[in-house]
Formats: structure tokens, sequence, C-alpha cells
């Protein structure tokens, strides 16, 4: 089984060691390493380098692209689209620039879909860390029809086989927050098989886009749960809640 994880960046100097330190010191080192970078100028790039000969010398392929622009993509969805097509791994893991991953992650993983080979996904608990590290908090998964209310896994904690991407497709790129909710709703409705794990192996830090564009955000969770849903009304009711909560 080979593994690629792939992280989009964007002037993230502050952050990317901690996330790319957190997979050289994997239990499981990843088979592939790919950096897809939207233009960044603080740094980003020359910490990538500095870190090529350490992921080298490791066994782990190493890449930095450097992201296309494309016209009327939304910069996130397509940058995770362009990683997924440069990769070459059976599973595919999304961990964000400012996120980094427990050393037994990977191992979890490979564990969990050899002993499943029918599992399309596993999704892992995450622990919610502010940007000092400290924690304030963990998210667990959910089953896939609560979609209907809420995102039930967040998409650092998703490990996804290629096959999975092959079959639904990759990101939709019309939106700029919530391209992983459509996604998992739409393996809600393909009815994917995949596997949940009880322990957090993602640290994921607090306060990223989502949380910096709230209403945003809502709209585009408000569309595609009217898109999918066979009962908008739900999708109105967690438009309102979310609103009410300001989530």
């Amino acid at each position: 089984m080979t593994i690629t994880v792939i992280t989009i960046c964007w002037n993230s100097a502050a952050t990317l060691r901690r996330c790319m330190d957190s997979l050289l010191r994997q239990r499981r080192l990843p088979n592939e390493y790919i950096l897809v970078d939207g233009g960044s100028s603080d740094g980003t790039l020359a910490l990538a380098e500095e870190a090529r000969t350490a992921f080298t010398a490791a066994g782990i392929t190493f890449k930095v692209l450097t992201q296309e622009r494309r016209e009327g993509e939304a910069g996130i969805p397509s940058a995770w689209n362009q990683g997924i097509a440069a990769a070459s791994g059976e599973v595919i893991a999304l961990l964000n620039s400012d996120d980094w991953y427990e050393e037994d992650a990977l191992f979890e993983v490979e564990q969990a879909l050899r002993k499943v080979p029918a599992a399309d996904m596993v999704a892992a608990p995450i622990h919610l860390r502010k940007q000092t590290g400290e924690a304030c908090g963990e998210i667990y998964p959910k089953c896939l029809w609560l979609c209907e209310l809420l995102m039930p896994i967040p998409h650092p904690g998703c490990f996804v086989r290629r096959r999975l991407y092959d079959r639904l497709g990759l990101y939709d790129t019309q939106y700029r927050i919530s391209a992983d909710y459509d996604f998992i709703w739409r393996c809600r409705k393909a009815e994917v098989s995949y596997l949940t794990l009880s322990l957090p192996l993602v640290n994921m830090a607090v306060g990223g886009a989502a949380n910096s564009s709230r209403a945003l955000a809502r709209n585009e969770t408000l569309a595609i749960a009217r898109r999918h849903s066979a009962l908008p009304l739900l999708a109105w009711l967690a438009w309102v809640a979310r609103f009410l909560l300001n989530k």
C-alpha cells in the first residue's frame, strides 16, 4: 500500500515546518509528499527546499508544485485537485499547512485499511489546537447520514483511497470553503464503505478559512445540502441554527 500526503499552502512559513516534521516522525512514513504552493512570498518555498534533503533521505518522494490559477475555480479545492492529479499513492491524505499528525497516524490508517480491503476511506478523530499548540477540544467522526445537519467528518481526518476519487470525482471547485462538505455528501449518496478510528490522529489548528469566512461557509453548506438532500427544509433549519450559533 502506498500513501501520498498533500499539503496546500500560501505564505505558510510560520507553521509549515511543524507540519512537515510530523510526517518525518511517522512510525509509518508516507511514500510521497506533495506541496502545492499558491504563490508564497514569505519563505514558505525556502522551507520546503530545506526539507527536501530530509524527505529524500527518508525514502519519501518529495514534490513541490506551483498552483495553476484556473479561471472560475476556487483556490483551495483547485489546489487539492491539482495535488491529487499529481499523486501516485493508493491512499491520499490532505494535511493543512498549519496542522500536523500524531506519530502513529499513517500506521493506524494503513492497518485499518489492510484489515478491511473493501473500505474506501478512513475517518480519524482530530485534536483541536490553538495556534500555540494548546489543546482546545476534539472532534470525532459521525455517521454520514448527519450530512443533513452538519459536516460529519472534518477533512484533515480523512484518508481516502485513490479509487474513491476515481469513482466519485474530485472536489467541486465552485465552492471556496465547503468543497469537502460536498465531497462527503457524495460519499453518503454513493453509500461509500468507510472506517472510523477511535483515537485522535490529527492535530487541527483552529481559525482556518471556514472560521474566518463563516457567512460564506454557511451559504455554501446551505447550497450543497439543498443540492443533495431529498429534504431541503432540513438544510434551511441547519442554516438557521448555524446563523444563530455563529457557526
